[in-house]
């Protein structure tokens, strides 16, 4: 009921503020025309030429992100690049009995619960959602959707699960222990990935349910056959088996041990794993939720029932919990993305791709040395914005292939020079919803195919353009990435290819999408697709 409440309450939202922009628009129309019928003002639409630059980033910022990749990918625009991750482990509780006595215990009453590890698995779920279940019985997997595969679904592939033994610390020590720790994207990992876990060279994804039947008797006296159903369900995930005998020296034989008495003991005792995959011909890309990533130690025990030995089971769990660190690996661009990429030049065209790959930097002013310069008309004569806009069209001739990997569904623009959002994306009526596709309809940048000229990526601007004709304001640089979700408007470090350090979207890391875009500087048989600032205004009458 709670989830009903919740998505009316979303449509009520975007519904309100439709007829709210429809109610504005008639008193506005019923204003203007009173206004043009006496003479006092002028509309118009006016474009500004604007400059871009191609950016490329050297490395990322990649701990405490949202969702992990993993993988091997060519991206038909901007090749290659393999991902991998380093997850620190934790706890499910500090000082840990194992069995139902520690090891002070078993020595007073001088029996021995000889624990021993009879399997490890490690859980790292993928983003899935549920679907119909109407026609399905209780006996058999539900069908799920899993929304976190990109490429060859079916490729068998080599995975690898390692220890990791650099300490992943929670606080710089070069700030004096006073800001957390950065991890970056160009780090190399392969120097701590140590003893192999797991290492499987025909592997293949499982996208099902994953099942476990632990009722062991059926009870006569109901119809159903208490054995048939599922004790516990698994959502579609990687889960490997790893080395039992790393886990009964390092974990259950450290029983009582100052290694397992606290978080902190355990995070520089044992510091992590390492997962990494080879995939052929780079077919495969993945999306993982790390903060619901866990390994599950399953170990027998001895217990005395009225003097009787009998051989119980449990399990313990270790979490993902902490630090966790993407590593991402990126080939030379193409000669001619590289061309395009000449720092200081305005480009033809504009790249921009996910994870450490590139942006796109935006001049306003098209080169002008101030705002009185590039908008002296508007200012000497008064303009009001009714609307601004950036609009960006895809160089359709560029892309190999068409899909959500070369056609994103969202692209994300924000202020680079003051590190932050856009005040068109802050006062977005529609704002947040809570859902991806719907939220910030009015900024916009979601993929518009549905036009005369060509797919491309619209953002309104109106409230920023007012701001900086009003105020002089001098930060007129914006940035264009791409997007892994519009609700995530956080700004992390980064370093671009000067080795300048930056803010980009936290949102951009998290995905391999790329496109490509027209510049500003096109000839005269592109100009319909040219990037430009495009003004809807109100003049008042000059007497």
């Amino acid at each position: 009921m709670r989830l009903k409440v919740s998505y009316a309450l979303k449509a009520l939202l975007i519904i309100g503020s439709v007829v709210f922009f429809m109610a504005c628009e008639r008193d506005y129309n019923t204003i203007g025309v009173d206004m043009i019928d006496s003479g006092d003002i002028t509309t118009n639409k006016k474009t500004f030429n604007v400059e871009a630059f191609n950016k490329k980033l050297k490395s990322v910022r990649t701990d405490g992100l949202s969702s992990y990749q993993l993988g091997n990918y060519r991206h038909p625009v901007f090749g290659v690049y393999k991902t991998s991750f380093a997850a620190q482990l934790t706890l499910g509780n500090a000082n840990p009995v194992f069995g139902t006595k520690s090891p002070g215990n078993e020595a007073v009453l001088d029996t021995e619960e000889n624990e021993t590890v009879t399997a490890v698995y490690l859980n790292i779920p993928f983003f899935s959602v549920v679907g119909d279940t109407t026609d399905v019985d209780e006996t058999e997997s539900r069908p799920y959707r899993v929304d976190s595969i990109i490429g060859n679904r079916d490729v068998t592939f080599t995975l690898k699960v390692q220890e990791f033994t650099k300490y992943l610390r929670d606080l710089d020590p070069s700030s004096n222990f006073q800001e957390s720790q950065e991890y970056f994207s160009d780090e190399d990992p392969s120097m701590f990935a140590t003893t192999v876990l797991y290492e499987n060279p025909s592997y293949t994804i499982n996208e099902e349910e994953i099942l476990f039947f632990e009722n062991e008797e059926d009870d006569p006296e109901t119809d159903v056959d208490e054995t048939t159903i599922p004790s516990e369900r698994l959502s579609p995930r990687i889960r490997v088996e790893l080395d039992k005998a790393f886990f009964q020296e390092n974990i259950i034989d450290n029983e009582g041990g100052s290694m397992l008495a606290s978080q902190n003991n355990f995070k520089e005792f044992l510091r992590g794993v390492y997962t990494s995959v080879e995939v052929p011909e780079n077919q495969l890309a993945m999306l993982f939720n790390l903060n619901n990533a866990y390994i599950e130690i399953e170990y027998d025990y001895n217990s005395d029932d009225d003097g009787t030995l009998v051989v119980e089971e449990d399990t313990f769990r270790l979490n993902l919990t902490g630090n966790k660190v993407n590593y991402i690996q990126e080939e030379a661009y193409s000669q001619e993305i590289q061309d395009e990429m000449t720092p200081g030049l305005n480009a033809s065209r504009l790249y921009a791709r996910g994870g450490a790959g590139s942006y796109v930097e935006i001049d306003v002013l098209g080169g002008q040395t101030s705002v009185t310069t590039a908008f002296q008309q508007a200012k000497e004569n008064g303009w009001l914005i009714n609307e601004a806009n950036l609009m960006f069209y895809v160089d359709e001739a560029a892309l190999p292939e068409k899909s959500d990997l070369t056609l994103p569904k969202r692209m994300y623009l924000y202020d680079i020079g003051n590190e932050r959002t856009l005040i068109d994306y802050n006062i977005d009526l529609v704002g947040n919803t809570g859902v991806d596709s719907t939220s910030y309809a009015i900024f916009s940048g979601e993929l518009d195919e549905d036009n005369e000229i060509g797919p491309r990526y619209k953002f309104r601007i109106t409230q920023y353009v007012n701001d900086l004709i009003r105020n002089d304001s001098t930060n007129t640089k914006l940035a264009l990435s791409t997007t892994n979700s519009i609700l995530n408007a956080l700004n992390v470090s980064a370093f671009n290819s000067q080795d300048e350090e930056i803010k980009i979207p936290q949102a951009s890391i998290s995905n391999p999408f790329g496109t490509v875009f027209f510049g500003s500087n096109v000839p005269e048989s592109e100009k319909a697709k040219k990037l430009q600032l495009e003004i809807y205004y109100t003049e008042p009458k000059q007497n």
